[in-house]
């Protein structure tokens, strides 16, 4: 998991010049931009998975209003009887990660949306599933049983978004291309948050049953595939040689580059040998100089957040 310290992005790079424009060629979490999106900050931001893009599309910008009250009437029923378990394409998840009224919710969800007229009022309503999945999981893994109906959370996430949606508006140019596709913008700092292509986690895991979701089917596989071939230039390879024409293609109109990842169970001297060392060397062409920070998470298992900065 990454912890994106936002304030501790910006703060550093502000003591270096004045910031009046972020570029995030990627991000992995669409709320790890909620700091930013609340400062109003002109930003560029890019994900490569359609799933994900659609995230950062119905939280982050407000342009596209909130579910309508005629909507959630019409659309967040209350299903009176089981439905037909043999055509739900998500049965093979019962037990594994959602019970049976839990799968039913997700194939009426997924179904019913088609029938929602605007594409933007069917994104927010999918994209509410997202966070419900989110609760459902987080449940389930400490044995809870949960609090609300599925109604009653899915009314309660569109609240969430309908709120969130008023309190919000920033400056923002939301992206779906992939990385050899993306021309990067003139900005003033430019955020790589950095990606393993080994890491599986409870986030990652709630990503590809989500992406599998949204694409109508149950395969984690063919899921977790493809978003690790969408990811495949983006992905750092630790210990493996590495092709850093990514990185150097989206920094090259920024006045300032940060990487910033998270790093478990290893000491800094390894991050140091195996990811700082190897960036730097990559990025002295584009810039003279380097600062690395590091926070220590937990010294007892050696959880550290590291910030490479490059600029001139």
């Amino acid at each position: 998991m990454i912890r994106l310290q936002s304030s501790w992005i910006l703060e550093s790079a502000t003591e270096i010049i004045q910031i009046d424009k972020l570029f995030f060629p990627f991000i992995h979490r669409y709320s790890t931009l909620n700091w930013f999106s609340r400062r109003e900050m002109p930003m560029v931001v890019n994900n490569p998975l359609d799933s994900q893009a659609l995230l950062l599309r119905i939280w982050l910008d407000n342009r596209c209003g909130y579910f309508t009250p005629k909507n959630r009437r019409k659309f967040n029923q209350e299903l009176k009887k089981p439905l037909e378990i043999d055509i739900n394409p998500f049965r093979e998840w019962q037990g594994k990660f959602f019970d049976r009224q839990e799968l039913d919710y997700l194939f009426y969800w997924h179904e019913v949306a088609f029938e929602i007229e605007k594409v933007e009022q069917r994104e927010i309503f999918w994209g509410a599933v997202y966070a419900i999945m989110s609760y459902w999981l987080s449940n389930r893994k400490v044995g809870r049983i949960p609090a609300y109906n599925p109604e009653e959370i899915m009314h309660y996430v569109l609240t969430m978004h309908e709120e969130n949606s008023k309190n919000k508006k920033p400056e923002l140019e939301l992206l779906n291309k992939e990385f050899a596709q993306l021309d990067p913008p003139e900005s003033s700092l430019t955020v790589f948050p950095l990606v393993f292509n080994d890491e599986e986690n409870t986030e990652t895991e709630l990503q590809s049953i989500f992406h599998a979701w949204y694409h109508g089917h149950a395969d984690l596989l063919k899921a977790r595939r493809e978003i690790k071939n969408s990811l495949y230039q983006y992905s750092f390879k630790l210990g493996k040689q590495h092709d850093f024409s990514c990185y150097t293609n989206l920094s090259k109109n920024s006045d300032i580059v940060a990487f910033c990842w998270s790093g478990k169970e290893l000491p800094p001297i390894v991050h140091e040998q195996e990811i700082i060392e190897p960036f730097r060397e990559e990025f002295s062409e584009l810039f003279t100089r380097s600062r690395c920070s590091i926070k220590a998470v937990d010294p007892g298992t050696d959880a550290y957040d590291y910030l490479l900065l490059f600029f001139n």
